[in-house]
C-alpha cells in the first residue's frame, strides 16, 4: 500500500471544506424572505431540541407500555437434602431434585392478567434408588370485577404517555412557528436599518452638497464666510449618524444570521436584503366584529400550542383517572386449570410409590379482595393525579384568554399600523417637496442656511419615520399570522413556510 504523503487531505476532509465554503457564501449574492423561512426551519437548535424532545417522549411511552409486555422466564433448580430417616438402617437419606421450569405472564389492559407455567422435574431419593420425573402444567386467569375493569394506574400512565407524545408534535410545530416568527422579524428587522442606513447617507450626501454649493456662495460674496462653518459642522453630524447606522446594520445582520441558525463564518458575509417590506395598501375594514370573531376561533382552534396544553391536561385526566382505579378496593375472580404427570417408579426404601405414567387435571377457583384503605402510595397517586389535571385546566383556560386577547389586539395594530404607514408616505412626500422649495429660495438668496438645514432634517426625519412605520406594519402582518396560528402550514404532518403568507393575510383563511 502506498503511504499518503505528510498534509494530503482525504475526500472526506476536501467535502468538508467545501461544505464549509459553501456554507459561507451561500447568502453573498443576498437574502430573501424565502430563505429566510428555509433557514430557519433547517438550522434551528431550538426545533432540533424539540424534535429530540418528540424523540424522548416516544421512549417514555414505550417504558409507559412495559408492563402490559409479554414476560417470559425460564428458570433450572438443582436441589439436594438430607432426610433423617428414623426407621432406616441408614440415618440419612440423600434426596435431589433438578427442576425446569418455564413461565409466560401478559397483563391486559382491561385489568386482565393471564400466566402459564410449564415445569419438568427429576427426583431422585437416596443414591441408588431410580429416578422419578414429573411434568407440571397450568394456566390461570385473573379476571377484575366492579372497580378493577378498565385497567389500573398503570393503564392510566400509558395513556397519558401516547397524549404526551402528541403535545410534544404539537409543541415542536408551536416552536417552529415561533421561531419563524422570530427569523422574518429579524429579517424585517435587517431590511430597515438598511433602509435607514440608506436615509442617513443620501443625509450625509445632501450636506456635503450644501458645503460646496456654501462654498461656491462665498467666492461669489453672496454669503458670508462664517457659514461655511455651520453647513460644515452639520456635515460632519451627518456623517457620524453614518458610522452609527452603519454599525446598527451589522447588529441587525448578526440578529438574524443567528436567528436562522447559522455561523458565525455564513453570517459574517450575509448579503444585503432582497425582499422589501409589504405593501402597506392593506384594507383593515374587513375586520369587522364577525370577522374577528372569526380569527379568534381561527386562532383557538389552529394554535398548536393550545392543542398541545390540551393533549396535556387530557394525558393528565387519563393518568388521574387510572389512579382512581387503585384507590377503589379490588376484587378479582382468579382460576386456575393445570394437568401432572409422574413417570418412574419408587425404590424399596421409598415411603410411598407412584404408579407409572400416573396424571390427572388439577383446577382452582377463587375470589380476592384487596383493600386499600391503608395504602398509601395509591392514595398519594390519586392526589397527585388530580392536582395535575386541574393545573392543567386552569392552564388550557389561561392560555385561551391570552390567545383571545392577542388576536384582538394584533387585529389592532395591525389597523394602526397600516393608518401610519400611509400618513409616513405622505409626510415624506411633503417633506421632499418642501426640501426643493428651500433649496432653490437659498440659491436665490430668500431662505437662510437654518432654513435649508431644518428643511433637509425634516426630510430625513420623514423618511426615518417611514421606515419605522413600515417596520411596524410588517411586524403587525407576522404577528397576525402567528397569534392565529396561520404562519405555518402543518396540514400534511410536515412544517412548512409559505413566504406569501409573511406580508399577507385574509380573513377567509381563517375559516374553517
Amino acid at each position: 500500500m502506498q503511504a499518503k504523503p505528510a498534509g494530503a487531505m482525504t475526500p472526506a476532509v476536501v467535502l468538508a471544506l467545501a461544505l464549509a465554503a459553501n456554507a459561507q457564501v451561500r447568502f453573498t449574492d443576498g437574502v430573501d424572505i424565502t430563505a429566510v423561512v428555509s433557514g430557519a426551519l433547517a438550522g434551528s437548535p431550538d426545533i432540533e431540541q424539540a424534535d429530540l424532545a418528540v424523540e424522548a417522549s416516544a421512549g417514555a411511552r414505550l417504558l409507559a407500555a412495559s408492563p402490559f409486555d409479554l414476560q417470559l422466564s425460564t428458570a433450572l433448580q438443582v436441589a439436594r437434602a438430607h432426610l433423617p430417616l428414623v426407621t432406616a438402617r441408614s440415618p440419612l437419606l440423600d434426596s435431589e431434585t433438578v427442576e425446569t421450569r418455564t413461565s409466560a405472564r401478559k397483563s391486559f389492559r382491561t385489568g386482565l392478567i393471564v400466566s402459564s407455567d410449564v415445569s419438568f422435574a427429576r427426583i431422585r431419593t437416596g443414591t441408588t434408588g431410580p429416578a422419578t420425573g414429573q411434568v407440571d402444567s397450568s394456566v390461570s386467569v385473573r379476571i377484575p370485577l366492579a372497580g378493577g375493569r378498565g385497567g389500573s394506574a398503570a393503564a392510566g400512565e400509558e395513556r397519558a404517555a401516547q397524549e404526551s407524545v402528541t403535545a410534544s408534535r404539537l409543541e415542536r410545530d408551536h416552536i417552529a412557528a415561533r421561531v419563524v416568527h422570530d427569523a422574518v422579524l429579524a429579517y424585517w428587522r435587517y431590511v430597515a436599518a438598511q433602509e435607514r442606513l440608506r436615509t442617513y447617507v443620501e443625509s450625509a450626501e445632501r450636506a456635503r452638497r450644501l458645503v460646496r454649493e456654501t462654498e461656491v456662495l462665498i467666492r461669489a460674496d453672496e454669503r458670508p464666510a462664517s457659514d461655511l462653518d455651520l453647513v460644515a459642522g452639520n456635515r460632519a453630524q451627518k456623517q457620524t449618524v453614518v458610522t452609527a447606522a452603519r454599525q446598527t446594520l451589522l447588529d441587525a445582520k448578526y440578529a438574524l444570521g443567528i436567528a436562522m441558525g447559522l455561523g458565525a463564518g455564513a453570517v459574517r458575509t450575509l448579503g444585503a436584503p432582497l425582499t422589501a417590506f409589504p405593501a402597506t395598501a392593506f384594507d383593515c375594514s374587513a375586520f369587522e366584529a364577525e370577522a374577528r370573531a372569526v380569527a379568534v376561533r381561527s386562532a383557538l382552534r389552529k394554535r398548536r400550542d393550545l392543542a398541545a396544553l390540551r393533549a396535556r391536561r387530557d394525558g393528565a385526566r387519563l393518568a388521574w383517572e387510572g389512579a382512581l382505579r387503585d384507590v377503589r378496593s379490588r376484587w378479582d375472580v382468579v382460576t386456575r386449570f393445570g394437568y401432572t404427570r409422574v413417570g418412574g417408579r419408587a425404590g424399596s426404601d421409598s415411603a410411598a410409590s407412584f404408579a407409572p405414567g400416573a396424571g390427572g387435571l388439577n383446577g382452582l377457583v377463587q375470589v380476592q379482595y384487596e383493600p386499600v384503605a391503608t395504602n398509601r402510595a395509591v392514595r398519594g397517586r390519586a392526589m397527585v393525579g388530580a392536582a395535575s389535571h386541574r393545573a392543567s385546566v386552569v392552564a388550557v383556560d389561561d392560555l385561551v384568554r391570552r390567545i383571545e386577547a392577542s388576536v384582538l389586539v394584533a387585529v389592532e395594530a395591525l389597523d394602526n399600523a397600516a393608518q401610519e404607514a400611509l400618513a409616513a408616505e405622505e409626510a415624506v412626500r411633503l417633506s421632499g417637496r418642501s426640501v426643493l422649495t428651500e433649496q432653490e429660495k437659498f440659491r436665490l438668496g430668500l431662505a437662510t442656511l437654518f432654513d435649508a438645514i431644518l428643511a433637509e432634517d425634516s426630510l430625513t426625519n420623514a423618511r426615518l419615520q417611514r421606515t419605522t412605520a413600515r417596520l411596524r406594519f410588517a411586524a403587525a402582518l407576522l404577528r397576525l399570522r402567528f397569534e392565529t396560528g396561520t404562519l405555518l402550514d402543518v396540514a400534511a404532518g410536515a412544517v412548512s413556510g409559505d413566504p406569501s403568507r409573511i406580508g399577507s393575510f385574509v380573513v377567509e383563511e381563517c375559516r374553517p
